[in-house]
Order: C-alpha cells, then sequence, then structure tokens
C-alpha cells in the first residue's frame, strides 16, 4: 500500500512543481528573457504530463460526467470549508493580504461551481462556448469577451481566452 501513498505524494509534488514553472516562467518573461521562460514554459509541460501519468496510474481518472461531479463536490468543500478555515487563520495571523487574497479565490469558487454545476445540468446537450479566464484572480467566465472582471474589476485586457487546442 506504500505505492499508493507514493503516488498521491508523486502526483502533488509534479503538479506543484509543473504549476511554479510556469510561474517562474511569466517572471522570466516580465524581466524580456524569453528564451528563459521558454524553457520554463517547456518544463512545466514535462511536469504536467508527469502529473497526469500518476493520475493514471492512481486510476483517479473518469468518464466526463464522474469528473464533473467529483469537481463540484471538491470545489464545494473549497468554498464551504478549506477557504473559510484558511480566512479565518490568516485574519487571527493578522495578515490582511493573505486573508484578501483567499477571499478573492472564495468570490472566483462560486463562479466556477455554478459553471460546473450547468455543464453537468446540460451534459448531454453539444453547446459550445467561449470561456475567458481573468489572469488576475482566475475567475472564469462563459461567452463573449467581458468588458471587466467581477470578481477583482480587472480590465479586459487581462483576460485570457481558453480554446480547446491540445496541450498533451
Amino acid at each position: 500500500m506504500r505505492t499508493n501513498e507514493n503516488l498521491q505524494n508523486n502526483f502533488s509534488a509534479e503538479s506543484m512543481a509543473a504549476i511554479k514553472y510556469y510561474a517562474y516562467a511569466i517572471t522570466a518573461e516580465e524581466e524580456g528573457r524569453r528564451q528563459i521562460a521558454k524553457l520554463f514554459r517547456a518544463m512545466a509541460e514535462a511536469q504536467k504530463i508527469h502529473a497526469i501519468n500518476t493520475l493514471k496510474a492512481i486510476s483517479a481518472l473518469d468518464e466526463s460526467e464522474s469528473n464533473l461531479s467529483a469537481t463540484i463536490d471538491s470545489k464545494t468543500y473549497d468554498y464551504t470549508q478549506r477557504y473559510p478555515s484558511l480566512i479565518e487563520q490568516s485574519n487571527l495571523d493578522e495578515n490582511p493580504a493573505v486573508s484578501s487574497l483567499f477571499q478573492m479565490a472564495v468570490k472566483t469558487l462560486k463562479a466556477h461551481i455554478r459553471l460546473l454545476n450547468d455543464a453537468l445540468k446540460n451534459f448531454k446537450r453539444v453547446k459550445d462556448y467561449d470561456y475567458w479566464v481573468c489572469s488576475m484572480c482566475g475567475l472564469v467566465e462563459m461567452g463573449g469577451m467581458p468588458v471587466f472582471c467581477k470578481a477583482c474589476g480587472a480590465p479586459r485586457e487581462k483576460f485570457i481566452q481558453v480554446t480547446n487546442k491540445k496541450v498533451i
């Protein structure tokens, strides 16, 4: 059974490394170091592949309808349990910047849960929507490009359109 624990730990480590390398790529890009940014993006993609392969080994991937339900459950837990406790602790620690960060995540989670529930409810109906992600706070919007972010107020230029371009 130690192997299952190792798989879980490996999935977490590979996932965190991928996100960290994406963040490093953004920093390098902001510094004008395009080649370094490209290298970090390549490393992030490699870590993402490792994480997905580990997830497959854990047999944690299911059919899309089940994956939607599992994601709704996970996001609902985050919204109702995890983030409120994180906010409470950051307030107790008198760290308003971290508290604000977590509060912003809660705002975006409401919208995410709504989108996921709509997708599950309309699972059998095929509709094509555009999705836009605010690069400042992570809010996901469906439809046309937003004028501004409803969660953080960022202008439309900060939104990233999500496509079905195959990444892996």
